[in-house]
């Protein structure tokens, strides 16, 4: 944290050698320390903006210039209105991808962009493995992934008297990580997103 202008000063005063031309206080020795302090105050606390700048997450006037750098978006999300603290999960995201294709480095990347997923995976049958009740899945089964994304679904219940003919039923947004996730994939896996009511 930057120092303040009464610490920075005091500081100077301290360093000061001691005796009698320079040891008198409020004259013109301490003017011009005190203008020093000013600027060195104002240096500190550019400083620490800069540090704050130099951080996708909570850079704001820099935030073009991480967007600039890292081109275009690959899933054209930077043409929608997102709101800065979208921006900033969106720079954050792709200025610290690491690149993987794993269901933990997927999940991650979810994260990074403010979305709590988890993923399953399923496997074929096979008759020594299975138990009653247990669904029959085919070969292949393997190679899909199915992506949870929960609080994207509204639901509401048509009312007799209450609702109208022309009432939704009920509300549906698609994740803008849906084409992040497909993008990074492994090659030879489908990717299902089940969403979750509200």
């Amino acid at each position: 944290m930057a120092r303040t202008v009464v610490t920075i000063l005091q500081s100077l005063i301290n360093k000061l050698p001691t005796g009698f031309a320079l040891g008198g206080r409020d004259g013109v020795i301490d003017t011009l320390l005190n203008a020093t302090a000013e600027q060195l105050a104002t240096t500190e606390s550019h400083a620490q903006t800069l540090m704050d700048e130099a951080d996708p997450r909570t850079a704001y006037g820099l935030l073009a210039d991480f967007e600039r750098v890292l081109g275009p978006d690959p899933c054209g999300r930077d043409t929608a209105s997102l709101t800065i603290i979208e921006r900033q999960r969106l720079a954050h995201q792709r200025w610290t991808a690491t690149g993987g294709q794993s269901i933990p480095y997927m999940i991650s990347v979810a994260a990074k962009l403010g979305v709590s997923v988890t993923i399953d995976e399923f496997w074929p049958s096979r008759a020594s493995g299975l138990r009653a009740g247990q669904r029959l899945r085919p070969e292949g089964s393997q190679f899909v992934w199915r992506v949870n994304i929960p609080g994207l679904t509204v639901t509401t219940k048509f009312r007799a008297g209450a609702s109208v003919s022309a009432h939704r039923l009920g509300t549906f947004s698609l994740s803008s990580i849906e084409c992040e996730l497909r993008r990074i994939k492994p090659a030879h896996t489908t990717l299902v997103f089940s969403y979750g009511a509200t």
